[in-house]
């Protein structure tokens, strides 16, 4: 059934996306250009992976009928997690753009990346609530 396949790929851009940052913070404090090739990678995955989680989710609310209540947003499993996709996104095409700030290892940029991955396991948490896991 087609509703199974969500629970199976929403582990990819959680687990990608946070080994991003955690990478950019490590680059922080050693400075290893190499864990700036690797947080992109990771970080550019995960938001390929984002799609599925996000394409198998809007299925399976099609299924069950949670998002059509997304007041207040901070409620709804699928509307926090669309925004936090959206503000990585931002900040990959940043990270892609401007590769040379960046590498001056940007304090509001980590910041900025902390307070999305909160966002990010805020959401995981509304969705186990969703499902019934917690």
């Amino acid at each position: 059934m087609i509703s199974d396949w969500h629970p199976l790929v929403i582990h990819f851009p959680i687990a990608l996306i946070s080994t991003s940052v955690v990478f950019d913070f490590i680059f922080y404090f050693s400075n290893n250009k190499d864990l700036l090739v690797a947080s992109w990678w990771a970080m550019f995955a995960g938001l390929i992976a984002s799609l599925a989680a996000i394409a198998t989710g809007i299925i399976d609310d099609s299924l069950i009928g949670h998002f059509g209540s997304v007041w207040p947003i901070w409620h709804n499993h699928g509307a926090v997690q669309i925004v936090s996709i959206i503000g990585f996104t931002i900040l990959f095409y940043f990270k892609t753009t401007n590769p040379d700030s960046y590498k001056k290892n940007d304090d509001s940029y980590l910041l900025c990346s902390s307070l999305l991955i909160a966002i990010l396991f805020y959401g995981a948490h509304l969705g186990a609530l969703l499902s019934g896991r917690i």
